[in-house]
């Protein structure tokens, strides 16, 4: 997925405040077999900020993301402790498993529950929860009642503009037709018209 870097930056750093921000130790996907990932000393620190559906991730004391996930189609999960890593979860992709460590059972909880209701397929699934909830107890459905509500009124009926006006007599479109070279043979005259 391509990113304006500027718009992104601009909507991390200024218009939002994320849900929740803190360092966290990261590894990247390495290979095929994830059951020995804990054996791999290729941990990173960095920081990490969760806006809406976007988790960024800075160097630590820096200001430009220096990248973003996008946690649409994702599982999050809790990690075993394994030598030495406590406190673990896991951000499952499409591309493979990025593994996140924290320093506290605390800050386990805390990010996975933030990142299990951040994406939009968590609040759509709320929203279909609480539809059919209302529904079951009012007959309506909710969400067409609340658009039926909000409609912008119609605009008034524009009145036609009737005017009503003679033709020319049947000498003057004979005298047109001559010298137009065409025929006005059916063109009614003397009639009122309405337009």
């Amino acid at each position: 997925m391509r990113f304006n870097g500027r718009e992104i930056t601009k909507v991390c750093n200024e218009l939002t405040t994320p849900s929740i921000e803190g360092v966290l130790f990261y590894m990247k996907p390495q290979g095929n077999d994830w059951s020995d990932w804990y054996q791999q000393p290729s941990f990173k620190e960095r920081t990490f900020k969760l806006v809406f559906n976007m988790l960024f991730y800075y160097r630590v004391n820096e200001t430009e993301p220096q990248g973003v996930f996008v946690l649409e189609n994702v599982q999050v999960a809790y990690e075993q402790p394994r030598k030495g890593i406590f406190y673990a979860f896991s951000i499952t992709f499409s591309d493979g498993k990025h593994v996140f460590a924290c320093r506290c059972e605390e800050d386990v909880n805390k990010w996975v529950s933030a990142l299990k209701s951040s994406p939009y397929e968590h609040w759509r699934s709320q929203l279909i929860i609480l539809k059919t909830k209302l529904s079951m107890k009012t007959g309506k459905d909710p969400v067409l009642e609340y658009m039926r509500s909000k409609q912008p009124p119609s605009p008034p009926k524009r009145r036609k503009n009737r005017s009503m006006f003679y033709t020319e007599t049947k000498d003057e479109i004979e005298e047109k037709s001559f010298s137009n070279g065409r025929s006005f043979d059916n063109v009614p005259v003397n009639k009122l018209i309405d337009f």
